[in-house]
C-alpha cells in the first residue's frame, strides 16, 4: 500500500490532502497490526510459561517410587485365571508355584502354554542363592527346596491331558530378578517383577507392569525373560524324566 501511495503522489493523481490522509490511515493500520502481533506474542509467552510451570509441578508431584512397589504374593491380580501364555522365572519358586498350582493346572487343561525357569539343583547357582540368603555354608537347603518344586512341575505336566503344555528350563545362575508374566503379547498383558537384593534382609519389593500402561519397561522385561530362557537347560538335557506329551523338554 505504501508503494501505491508513493506512485499516486509522484504522478499527482491525488492532491496532497488526500495523500496525507491516506498515509496517516496506512500508518494507523501498521501500528494496529504491530500492536496486535505484540499482543499475540505476549499471550503465547504467557501460555508457554504456564505449561513450563505445570510440567515442573507435575514432575515434583509425581508418585513416589515407593507407591509403585508392593509386597504382593506372586501372581496376585495378574489375571492368571484366564491366561493362555504364562511365563515364570525365579530361584526355587516354591511359594510361587504352591500358591498358583490349582489355577495353573486349570489353565494347562484349557490349553495354556506355561514356561517356567528356575535354578538347577546341582549347579553353582545353589551356592550363590545360599550366600544371598545369608546361609553360605548351607547350599543343601536350596537343593532340598528345589526338589519339591520340580516334583510339582512333573505333577502339573502329567495333568495337562488337553492342548496345554508345560516347558521347564533349569538355570546355572541366580537370575537378577523374578518374573511372573501373563499374556505378555496381548494389550492386556501384565507382569510382576520381584526385585532381588544382594543379600536378603527382609521382604523384597515387587513391581507390577502393564503392557498398555508401561510399554517400554514391559517389553524390556519380556525380552529379559527370553534371554534367561535361552540360557537355561531343559530337563531332558539333565537326565530328568517327565511324562512325554505334556511337558516340552527341549
Amino acid at each position: 500500500m505504501s508503494v501505491t501511495l508513493g506512485l499516486l503522489g509522484l504522478f499527482s493523481v491525488v492532491d496532497a490532502d488526500v495523500l496525507g490522509a491516506a498515509t496517516l490511515a496506512t500508518l494507523g493500520l501498521v501500528a494496529m497490526q504491530s500492536s496486535h502481533n505484540r499482543s499475540q506474542v505476549s499471550t503465547l509467552a504467557a501460555v508457554a510459561s504456564e505449561l513450563v510451570a505445570e510440567t515442573r509441578q507435575r514432575l515434583l508431584d509425581r508418585p513416589s517410587a515407593d507407591l509403585l512397589l508392593s509386597v504382593a504374593a506372586p501372581g496376585t491380580d495378574l489375571g492368571v485365571a484366564h491366561a493362555t501364555d504364562i511365563r515364570i522365572v525365579g530361584v526355587t519358586l516354591g511359594r510361587t508355584l504352591r500358591s498358583n498350582a490349582l489355577v495353573l493346572q486349570r489353565r494347562i487343561e484349557q490349553g495354556a502354554l506355561v514356561r517356567i525357569a528356575l535354578v538347577e539343583p546341582h549347579s553353582d547357582a545353589v551356592q550363590e542363592a545360599a550366600r544371598r540368603a545369608g546361609i553360605p555354608h548351607a547350599p543343601q537347603i536350596f537343593q532340598h527346596r528345589l526338589q519339591p518344586t520340580i516334583d510339582l512341575l512333573r505333577h502339573l505336566a502329567g495333568q495337562c491331558g488337553h492342548t496345554g503344555r508345560v516347558e521347564v528350563r533349569l538355570l546355572g545362575f541366580v537370575p537378577a530378578f523374578g518374573l511372573f508374566l501373563v499374556d505378555p503379547d496381548e494389550p492386556h498383558g501384565q507382569m510382576q517383577v520381584d526385585l532381588y537384593s544382594h543379600r536378603l534382609a527382609g521382604i523384597e519389593p515387587t513391581l507390577t507392569l502393564r503392557a498398555d500402561r508401561d510399554p517400554q519397561s514391559f517389553r524390556h522385561f519380556e525380552q529379559e525373560f527370553e534371554r534367561i530362557w535361552s540360557a537355561g537347560r531343559s530337563l531332558h538335557d539333565l537326565g530328568e524324566h517327565v511324562r512325554q506329551g505334556c511337558t516340552d523338554t527341549h
